[in-house]
C-alpha cells in the first residue's frame, strides 16, 4: 500500500493500521499469523499499549516482530495504572512517564518506540508536566513521535504547544461521530493525523451482528456497550442496511465500506481495526482502494445522522 506521513512527524504509515488490543499471546498461532499477514499486506502501523493484557500485548509484539523491526511502526501508550484492589486510575506524573516508557521498551525488546501516546489524562497534574517528561524521552532517543488519546480539544492544543503532535487517537465510525464537532477540525488545523479506533463499531458495522445474542457470551466488554442494546441497536441496524446497500453497489463488504467512509471524508483519518484473522486483514486492506462517490458518502452520512 501507499504510505502517508503521520501528522507532525517523519513516520510513514499505511492508510490502515492494526489495532493490537487482542494480540496478546505469542503462542497463539492465529495471532502470530495475523501479525505477519498484516506486514505482508503492507500494514506497517501496529497500535499497542501497556494496558493491553497488562503488558502481554507489548511482550507479544516484541517476540513476534523482532525479526521484522525495520518493517513496522510500533505505537504504544501509557497512563493506566491498576491498583492492588484492581481499580484503574490515570497517572501522568513525570516520574511515572519515565518508568512506563522504560517498562514498555523492555517488554517490546526495542531501543525506541516509534509513536508514544498519553493514553488517558491524569486529572491531578497539568498536562504540560506530563508532556515535558515525554519530550525528554524524545530528546533521549527512547521515543520518536508523540500522540494523545481520548483528550479534549483544549488538552490537544495544550499538548501540541509543548511538542507537535503526530496523532490523536479516539473512537470514530459511522456510529460514533462526536469527534466531528471539534476534535477533528482541531486536528486538521494543527496538521495532526486522527487515528480512529473502533472504526467498525466493534463489529456492528460488519453486518453480522443483529442483536446482542450474536455476541459471544464471554464478551462482557461489548455486551456492556449501549449500542448493542434494544433501545439503540434498532436504529444502528437501519444504518447498517445503508452500509450493506452501498457495499452491494461497489462489490465490497459492509466492513470495507465502513472503513472507506473514515478515509474518504474531509479529515486525515487512519482507521486501526483489530483482527486476528488473515482473511479479515485482507478485506480491511482492500478498503484503502475504495473511493466512495459523493452520493454514497451523502447517503451514509444521512443514515448515520451526520
Amino acid at each position: 500500500m501507499d504510505q502517508r506521513k503521520l501528522g507532525n512527524s517523519e513516520l510513514m504509515v499505511a492508510p490502515i493500521g492494526l489495532g493490537c488490543n487482542r494480540l496478546l499471546d505469542a503462542h497463539d498461532a492465529d495471532a502470530v499469523a495475523a501479525a505477519h499477514k498484516a506486514l505482508d499486506l503492507g500494514i506497517n502501523h501496529f497500535d499497542g499499549a501497556d494496558m493491553y493484557g497488562f503488558g502481554r500485548g507489548e511482550t507479544f509484539l516484541g517476540k513476534v516482530l523482532q525479526e521484522r523491526r525495520g518493517e513496522v511502526v510500533i505505537a504504544s501508550k501509557f497512563g493506566f495504572v491498576r491498583s492492588e484492589d484492581g481499580a484503574m486510575k490515570f497517572v501522568g506524573t513525570p516520574e511515572y512517564v519515565r518508568q512506563a516508557c522504560d517498562a514498555s521498551l523492555s517488554r517490546l525488546g526495542i531501543d525506541h518506540i516509534d509513536l508514544y501516546y498519553q493514553h488517558r489524562i491524569d486529572p491531578n497534574i497539568a498536562i504540560e508536566e506530563t508532556w515535558g517528561a515525554m519530550v525528554e524521552l524524545v530528546n533521549q532517543g527512547k521515543v520518536g513521535a508523540l500522540g494523545i488519546s481520548n483528550a479534549t480539544e483544549e488538552q490537544i492544543r495544550r499538548a501540541h504547544a509543548v511538542h507537535p503532535l503526530a496523532a490523536v487517537q479516539m473512537e470514530y465510525s459511522l456510529i460514533e461521530r462526536a469527534q466531528e464537532a471539534g476534535i477533528l477540525p482541531t486536528c486538521k488545523e494543527l496538521g495532526v493525523t486522527f487515528v480512529a479506533y473502533g472504526p467498525l463499531s466493534f463489529s456492528l458495522l460488519g453486518g453480522d451482528v443483529k442483536n446482542i445474542d450474536d455476541l459471544p457470551e464471554d464478551d462482557a466488554y461489548r455486551r456492556r456497550m449501549p449500542r448493542f442494546h434494544d433501545e439503540n441497536i434498532g436504529a444502528n441496524l437501519k444504518l447498517v442496511e445503508t452500509v450493506i446497500s452501498v457495499a452491494g453497489e461497489i462489490g465490497a463488504t459492509p466492513g470495507q465500506v465502513a472503513l472507506a467512509w473514515t478515509m474518504c471524508g474531509a479529515y486525515d483519518v487512519i482507521p486501526i481495526p483489530g483482527s486476528r484473522r488473515p482473511l479479515h486483514l485482507e478485506e480491511n486492506t482492500k478498503a484503502a482502494d475504495i473511493q466512495l462517490s459523493g452520493d454514497q458518502m451523502r447517503r451514509l452520512n444521512d443514515a448515520s445522522g451526520g
